[in-house]
């Protein structure tokens, strides 16, 4: 069940630079210099955003990690978005224990993990239903939903309290011309009884709240408007969503955006609890996002040349 809005511990103590466009070096630049904590409140603990607990490198097959989800015993299910296979990545040994082919190569973006069935996002909105995914024999369904390429989707998880698929757009929010969504980013459930998109998004992101956020350091916001004022910046383009997830005991919606650095938090309304910059040094290009039961965080980033990896975040006792 939500948690009231009233009772809500959740906040965000700072906002750190959009830095990582190249063109708008000459704006950023200097925020590197007096970049704040990057810290989350969690219950009576924080999520320390600077300081991951632990750093796994993930091999070259995953150099492109572009989703995670919890599949539970100390295993993540890893997405590349090149090639239509399913990792089994074991956090213990720091090792790929399996693979499962499931598709022809092509642009995949995130997966989520439905109890023995594997639910994989292409960039074009369509779903893989994989079923007995880590067995001999998987069986693989394709559904095509109403969005596109246009929508650029690359976040998915599964919402367990009514047993559906949230879907972010990192591109266009509309699915049809009379509802354009302009200065919104989308974000659409796929339910998995009917396995029927929604007409309407589930949640709307208004990006006016994000600019604007009361978190944001006053720097930062000079800077964002006037990059927007010289044309150096897209007035829609600080905020692409990369990743989403569920967090499994405050029950509020982590959204990750690569593009401009920042991950916000939902609550079940759609109201903004929450903005967190996060550092370009750490967080090369994160792409994917997930929980265990127990509340530790995951964000896997793209090796952009390099290894990819995944960063864990533990709750930390507050002091």
């Amino acid at each position: 069940m939500p948690v009231p809005i009233k009772i809500r511990k959740f906040y965000i103590t700072s906002l750190s630079s959009v830095k990582s466009l190249p063109a708008l070096t000459v704006f950023f630049g200097l925020l590197s210099f007096c970049h704040p904590p990057a810290t989350i409140k969690y219950q009576d603990g924080t999520y320390d955003l600077d300081n991951p607990d632990h750093r796994y490198t993930m091999p070259k097959s995953l150099e492109e990690i572009s989703g995670i989800s919890w599949f539970g015993k100390g295993k993540l299910a890893c997405i590349q978005d090149e090639n239509g296979i399913i990792y089994i990545y074991k956090l213990e040994s720091e090792k790929v224990v399996s693979e499962v082919d499931f598709g022809k190569d092509g642009d995949y973006e995130d997966i989520a993990i439905v109890k023995s069935t594997a639910y994989v996002l292409k960039s074009n909105g369509h779903i893989f239903q994989v079923k007995n995914f880590n067995k001999e024999d998987p069986k693989v369904k394709k559904y095509k939903t109403q969005l596109d390429k246009k929508n650029d989707t690359e976040g998915m998880t599964y919402d367990p309290s009514i047993h559906r698929l949230l879907i972010a757009c990192k591109g266009s929010p509309s699915i049809d011309k009379e509802n354009p969504y302009k200065g919104f980013r989308a974000v659409y459930s796929f339910e998995l009884e009917s396995k029927k998109l929604s007409e309407e998004p589930a949640y709307l992101v208004d990006l006016r709240n994000i600019d604007n956020y009361n978190d944001q350091n006053t720097f930062t916001k000079f800077s964002t408007k006037l990059a927007k004022k010289l044309g150096l910046m897209d007035a829609y383009a600080s905020f692409r969503p990369s990743g989403i997830a569920i967090h499994p005991v405050m029950d509020e919606i982590y959204i990750l955006s690569s593009v401009g650095k920042l991950l916000i938090v939902l609550n079940r309304e759609g109201l903004i609890l929450g903005i967190q910059g996060l550092d370009a040094n750490l967080f090369r290009q994160p792409e994917g996002i997930c929980f265990s039961p127990g509340g530790d965080l995951f964000i896997s980033n793209e090796g952009k040349g390099g290894k990819g990896y995944v960063l864990k975040f533990k709750p930390k006792a507050d002091e």
